[in-house]
């Protein structure tokens, strides 16, 4: 026989003390220093763990642990109580949740009944354990998490790359795997391998799809919810479990039936395929859908040996959404509507391509600024603004054979068409590699205004 007090008030307190509550016949019990309110757990997990019998003692901080006959081993003693004290709320902190405050002469003990063990759950948050980077190249911040480039993942000097929690903190698992991929890239552009990725076939969406999906954007679909275990049938009503039994671990979420599922799949944006949130509620029209032409290229990855370019291998560059967005930034006044709807997260006047009409401002940017110009024989050239530098690439007419020339502080390289090097000039030597991955993005971006905002740019 025994009880358990889990702290803590996260999803992994409310996973503990649901767990706790399936294995022992005692009470169980969560303390949270704040009130239900302040609770970090998401609300179903919590509705959840006290509708199955876990009690919540709000306004409570533990200060000590008890053990039996005052022993100091704590792993071989037993619990005799919890000391806590009683907490009021303050004034809200930096993450504007109200701080808990000790009342004085609040304290108390939550002690083991007679012939019952105690157990205590710490539930309260976790850190990296990087004790085995002492000593090393690799960076960390205050609270333990490593510091990494946020686009290669790559930590330190040398081959050390580092994602998910590790770096950002408790994070989801879908981030994690967007880390790993991208250290991935990394590490195979590094070695000069060429990085695959799996074909995914899109669907072809027609001007009347699109107009098709928009309609149903705009009405709500009712969600198809899957069936929930009754509470009844988790744990029987007015009686404990018997300890060690198997079958109360039963799925409390079952899976959607056939036609729920079928019903669920049709309720499908397509957002895959285009999104466009960010245009349509931009109330400056600063937010344009751009047509481009998926295409996949082998992108020269180039290093400065004895004086003279060299190609060292290629990385792939592949696009196969054909609408895309560019930001207009003369038009836009930082609203954030574009950030506040965004389905991906984002914020699409800061993270997508940023297309400026005026060249005094887009000197004055330090990353991230586009600028176009059509010359008298029908040519264009489109500059970039990248880490404080503008580079530069022209794209002749098709009269004139549709090469490019990519040019930066380092080098110049005429290409085909089809991405392939006519010719390299060293203009000043360098260290490390570089991709001509800029110059393959700034061919798509240019070749999405000149296809959907001609309007804007002649």
């Amino acid at each position: 026989e025994a009880d358990v007090l889990v702290i803590g008030g996260g999803n992994s307190a409310m996973d503990a003390a649901r767990t706790a509550r399936r294995l022992v016949d005692g009470d169980v019990m969560v303390l949270y220093r704040r009130t239900r309110a302040e609770m970090p757990a998401d609300a179903e997990e919590i509705e959840d763990a006290l509708a199955e019998g876990v009690r919540l003692e709000e306004l409570v901080s533990p200060t000590r642990i008890v053990l039996q006959d005052g022993r100091a081993d704590v792993a071989r003693a037993s619990v005799a109580a919890l000391a806590c004290v009683r907490n009021e709320l303050d004034a809200p902190g930096e993450d504007g949740r109200r701080r808990p405050v000790p009342v004085v002469g609040s304290d108390f003990r939550i002690e083991a009944g007679d012939d019952r063990r105690l157990y205590v759950v710490v539930a309260i948050g976790q850190r990296p354990d990087v004790a085995f980077l002492d000593g090393s190249t690799v960076t960390l911040r205050t609270d333990h998490t490593i510091v990494a480039d946020p686009e290669t993942r790559r930590a330190g000097e040398g081959p050390i790359y580092a994602g998910g929690d590790a770096v950002r903190g408790p994070a989801t698992i879908i981030e994690a795997c967007a880390d790993g991929r991208k250290a991935a890239e990394a590490i195979c552009r590094r070695l000069g391998v060429n990085f695959t990725q799996p074909d995914v076939e899109l669907p072809t969406l027609s001007p009347e799809d699109v107009v098709r999906l928009k309609r149903t954007r705009a009405w709500r679909t009712p969600q198809h919810e899957g069936q929930r275990l009754p509470v009844g049938q988790r744990l029987p009503v007015g009686q404990r479990l018997p300890v060690g039994q198997g079958d109360n671990f039963d799925l409390v979420e079952r899976t959607l039936t056939e036609a729920d599922a079928r019903a669920e799949a049709a309720r499908c944006f397509q957002c895959a395929s285009f999104c466009d949130k960010c245009v349509e509620v931009c109330p400056n029209r600063a937010n344009y859908t751009v047509l481009v032409e998926p295409l996949e290229w082998d992108v020269p990855v180039l290093a400065c040996r004895d004086g003279r370019l060299a190609v060292l291998g290629q990385e792939s560059f592949s696009v196969t959404q054909r609408r895309q967005i560019v930001h207009v930034d003369d038009f836009c006044n930082a609203c954030g509507n574009c950030t506040t709807f965004c389905v991906h997260q984002g914020q699409p006047y800061l993270d997508k391509p940023r297309l400026f009409l005026s060249r005094e401002d887009f000197e004055r940017e330090e990353d991230n600024a586009f600028a176009v110009e059509r010359d008298a024989r029908g040519g264009w050239t489109i500059w970039r603004r990248a880490a404080g530098a503008t580079v530069r690439l022209d794209v002749a007419s098709e009269a004139q054979g549709g090469g490019m020339r990519f040019e930066d502080a380092r080098l110049a390289a005429e290409l085909s068409p089809a991405f392939e090097i006519a010719s390299l000039t060293l203009k000043a030597p360098f260290e490390g590699t570089v991709s001509l991955r800029t110059a393959a993005e700034m061919a798509l971006v240019l070749g999405g205004i000149r296809r959907s905002l001609r309007f804007l740019v002649g």
